[in-house]
């Protein structure tokens, strides 16, 4: 049963990490469709990395296409649930649809995968937060 390009096509673990640093250096340049083409491009060689499925997610959050945004932000959290930014993802989304609860619980539990706060996406995640109950408080009172 195939289920990975990467030994077919003789791509090094190496040669395919630097793909997506290229991907990353594209999103990072603004170039977010050739960003999404490579990722793309990875998840078919392959489907079980979970980073390649985290920055797809990351790319179609920022497009607002979040049927899609949650399916790999979720795939990415299956194949490795210790990553911080598919929860951050997962939260905005919950948020921009207004399921609250669902996204303050996937914002902490970004959070709490940080102890140290040192990710940058948990570091998004505790900003929103805090400006949730900024918004709260100002509504209470």
């Amino acid at each position: 049963m195939q289920i990975t390009y990467l030994e077919d096509l003789e791509i090094t673990p190496n040669e395919f990490f630097e793909m997506g640093r290229v991907g990353v250096m594209m999103f990072q340049q603004g170039q977010i469709d050739k960003a999404q083409t490579i990722f793309e491009g990875l998840i078919e060689l392959d489907p079980r990395n979970a980073a390649a499925h985290s920055a797809l997610g990351a790319i179609y959050t920022l497009k607002k296409v979040d049927v899609k945004a949650i399916k790999h932000l979720q795939q990415a959290i299956l194949l490795d649930s210790e990553q911080i930014a598919p929860y951050v993802n997962l939260g905005e989304i919950n948020l921009r649809r207004g399921n609250l609860e669902e996204g303050i619980a996937n914002l902490k539990t970004a959070i709490e995968l940080d102890p140290n706060e040192n990710h940058f996406a948990a570091r998004r995640a505790r900003i929103m937060v805090h400006k949730i109950f900024q918004i709260v408080s100002l509504k209470n009172n």
